[in-house]
């Protein structure tokens, strides 16, 4: 008899750390940065922090993932890390909003990575290994749909509170209001956190072999994926889709305040923007990950990018901010069924027996090009506003994602998918 899936159990952790990670890394750090940092330097000491981040994650998933296949716990492969690793990283979630030393905000900031990603890395690999491969695309839709919701729930909390003025508790001190925000994130986390472990039924992993408990120092540092050219395929194209994606989202108030004409009001449209692409992405993400386990996927995710094309071009001619509102909330449905239909995608091709190694290298792809796309399109940006007039480097650096995006789109072509049979039949495959 085939075992119940409990989709929001399973889908409920991502909802938290959606939560915290929008939270934290459009508003919260950047409003610690600038309560601790010298006034001068806050731009580089902001750039190092989250640097330093994201090479933390991406090594700390890489150690979790493997070591996460090979536990055999009681609980299962999975829930002892998503437990620990996020009751542990709770404490300085609390400092993190409390200290008044930036070498301590640093040492609270590593220790969030650090425990916080040794939760969620294994926590990645749950759809692959707990989901039959035909409910890939259903299962990813929850995971999505509650990824998009954390977010907007994330950047209202931190926005709201940590805004200046703040929309709401204005009458508090600052200190109180990053304590509530502190405090609220904690409680997302170990809610959602409780709500998936308690609610996954993880059965106990049993090797066959007394070499497949074996932990060899290659699991760790081999992430070319030699043994799985259609795995490495799929993780090259999602990297160079988030240079995309991340080139646009990281320079777009910016965009809203010097091209567009917006101003000091650039924030608050900045979070309107989100917002609505937000909404309708999670239209955008149903949609594409239910049709996900009937058709193939990378037709859907060409389609997807032929939209978000459009809708990156469409920002290089924009004159008003309803023009931008409207072209947000169709990239929103684009960019959400992207990311339902490629987490299936990427799903379908893991190795049951690898699945925490496999979407902790997957992870690369979603935390690198935070990095190194505004390094790239920073610069640019400085460069082509002095030679044209402040606001058109803003304007034409949104023509690289463009770039980006049909360049993962041919990437993606050498990817061969798995069959995934319905009633008889199977998925198309391309």
């Amino acid at each position: 008899m085939q075992r119940r899936i409990n989709y929001w159990a399973i889908s409920a952790f991502w909802l938290g750390v959606s939560v915290h990670w929008a939270a934290f890394l459009t508003i919260a750090m950047q409003a610690r940065v600038n309560d601790l940092a010298p006034l001068e330097q806050r731009g580089a000491y902001l750039a190092w922090l989250a640097a330093a981040g994201a090479l933390i994650s991406t090594i700390v998933e890489l150690i979790a993932g493997p070591i996460s296949d090979r536990c055999t716990s009681r609980m299962g492969r999975r829930r002892p890390f998503i437990l620990w690793g996020t009751l542990l990283s709770l404490p300085f979630v609390v400092l993190f909003m409390t200290t008044q030393s930036f070498a301590l905000l640093i040492l609270h900031f590593v220790a969030i990575q650090l425990f916080l990603n040794w939760a969620n890395g294994p926590y990645q690999a749950v759809i692959p290994d707990y989901v039959p491969p035909h409910r890939h695309g259903l299962a990813s839709a929850y995971m999505g749909m509650m990824t998009l919701v954390g977010t907007l729930l994330g950047l209202a909390l931190a926005g709201a509170l940590l805004g200046e003025p703040p929309l709401i508790a204005g009458h508090l001190e600052r200190g109180v209001r990053l304590q509530i925000v502190g405090y609220t994130l904690v409680g997302c986390l170990l809610a959602t956190m409780l709500w998936t472990v308690l609610g996954m039924r993880e059965p106990q992993w049993r090797p066959r072999t007394p070499d497949e408990k074996r932990l060899r120092w290659t699991l760790f540092v081999n992430i070319l994926l030699n043994e799985q050219p259609n795995f490495r395929w799929v993780v090259v194209s999602r990297f160079v889709f988030n240079l995309g994606f991340f080139t646009a989202l990281f320079f777009l108030e910016f965009y809203l305040r010097d091209t567009i004409g917006l101003g000091g009001a650039a924030p608050q449209h900045a979070f309107g923007f989100m917002a609505t692409a937000t909404l309708t992405g999670v239209l955008g993400n149903w949609l594409a990950g239910v049709w996900a386990d009937r058709i193939s996927k990378k037709r859907i995710i060409y389609a997807c990018i032929a939209l978000m094309c459009a809708c990156a071009a469409l920002f290089l001619t924009a004159q008003g901010l309803p023009m931008v509102y409207a072209i947000g909330a169709l990239f929103g449905v684009a960019w959400g069924a992207y990311a339902a239909v490629d987490w299936a995608l990427a799903s379908n091709l893991v190795p049951s027996q690898e699945s925490g190694r496999y979407m902790a290298i997957w992870h690369i792809a979603m935390t690198m090009p935070q990095v190194i796309a505004p390094l790239i399109a920073g610069p640019l940006g400085d460069y082509w506003n002095a030679q044209y007039g402040l606001g058109a480097g803003w304007r034409w650096i949104f023509a690289l994602a463009p770039l980006y995006f049909l360049t993962s789109a041919f990437l993606l072509r050498p990817v061969r998918e798995t069959p995934t049979p319905i009633a008889g039949k199977s998925a198309g495959v391309s």
